[in-house]
């Protein structure tokens, strides 16, 4: 006995069937991609050296609006720092993303048409941190920007990272 209604066609209900099949993966896809922590926060860290330094930055590789994303700048030169530290930002960085405070907070700064450059003191030892208290403001859309950070010595970048952080609706 058929359990069609007799004014359906066998393929058009077959299509249908098929439809919501493919309906129920994608969701579940999505879901599972959700649940693996792919849409949400996370974070990055990416290194260069040269000039004797070592330069290393940990930041958000994906974020969303509204939510804290911290950026931490690391420089290691063996034997010390002879004189003040001077770190390059892309300026994109800072017309993108809210940035509430910096430990330590640099001496002097000067900008540029695309990069800012902040100098502060040495350190005691051979490790400089620098930790950057950065916010997502709760309007940011959704993109996908590139940026750099670099250590500049005697007016030269000796190390220079590039990376790509994305806000996620």
């Amino acid at each position: 006995i058929p359990t069609l209604p007799a004014h359906r066609e066998p393929e058009r209900s077959r299509r249908a069937r098929n439809i919501r099949r493919v309906g129920i993966v994608a969701l579940t896809i999505f879901v599972l991609a959700g649940l693996l922590g792919y849409f949400g926060p996370r974070s990055s860290a990416v290194s260069a050296s040269g000039g004797g330094y070592q330069l290393d930055v940990r930041y958000a590789q994906v974020t969303r609006s509204g939510l804290v994303a911290p950026l931490r700048v690391r420089v290691l030169h063996a034997g010390g720092f002879d004189g003040p530290i001077t770190l390059a930002f892309s300026k994109d960085i800072f017309d993108r993303f809210d940035f509430q405070n910096w430990y330590p907070n640099p001496n002097t700064e000067t900008a540029g048409p695309l990069r800012l450059e902040y100098e502060f003191d040495p350190p005691l030892g051979d490790v400089f941190e620098l930790t950057l208290d950065v916010r997502v403001g709760p309007t940011q859309p959704p993109s996908a920007h590139r940026y750099w950070v670099a250590v500049v010595s005697d007016d030269n970048e000796v190390a220079r990272v590039n990376f790509r952080m994305v806000v996620m609706p």
